[in-house]
This record gives C-alpha cells, structure tokens and sequence, in this order.
C-alpha cells in the first residue's frame, strides 16, 4: 500500500503540435521563384523568362502575404523576385539599345 494512496497521478504535459502560417506553401514558392529568377539571369535562356518567373513570384509572395503570412520568407521572396525582375528587364532594355545604335548612328542628310 502506498504511503499517499488519494494522490493523482503526475501531470503530463499536452504534446506541442507545430502549425503553419496561413500561405506558408505560396511563400516558400515565391522564395524559390525569386532565387530562380536571380540565378537563371546570366545565362538567360528565354527572353523575358526572368520578368515572367519574377512576376509569378510578386504574385505569390503578396497573396501570402495577404493570407497573413509575415515570415522572412514572403519577404525575401519578394525581393528575390523583384531584383530578379529588374534584372532581366534591364537586360533586354540594353539589348534593344544595342539593336537600335547603329540605327542612331546615322548621320543626317
């Protein structure tokens, strides 16, 4: 027989149940996006692919964001995708301003 027999048995603590932020798949995907656009930049494959993949991952990181999702990771999609866009944007006004010089380079008659 137990010395205390009225005692109640020891208290276990509830198991903590890890849950995700609301859009938290959009901004991982926006995060991935952004580094893709960033990467793919020197060798650019495709014509605007960098505009088109930055795009998409704006979109992504501002709907998770709207979903209340605050992470580092909706940020730094964000700007990934942003620089990502400029990039590729600033790429192709450089390249038409080639294209274009020797037309420029005309003198008048």
């Amino acid at each position: 027989m137990s010395q205390f027999p009225n005692q109640p048995p020891p208290y276990t603590p509830p198991p903590h149940y890890y849950s995700k932020p609301p859009g938290d798949g959009m901004a991982t995907a926006a995060l991935v996006l952004g580094i893709i656009a960033i990467a793919i930049f020197p060798f650019n494959p495709i014509p605007f692919l960098e505009v088109i993949i930055g795009g998409i991952g704006i979109g992504l990181a501002v709907s998770a964001k709207s979903q209340g999702n605050s992470s580092g990771k909706v940020t730094g999609g964000l700007i990934c995708s942003i620089i990502g866009m400029v990039l590729g944007g600033l790429f192709w006004v450089a390249c038409f301003a080639c294209a274009c010089a020797p037309f420029c380079a005309i003198p008048f008659l």
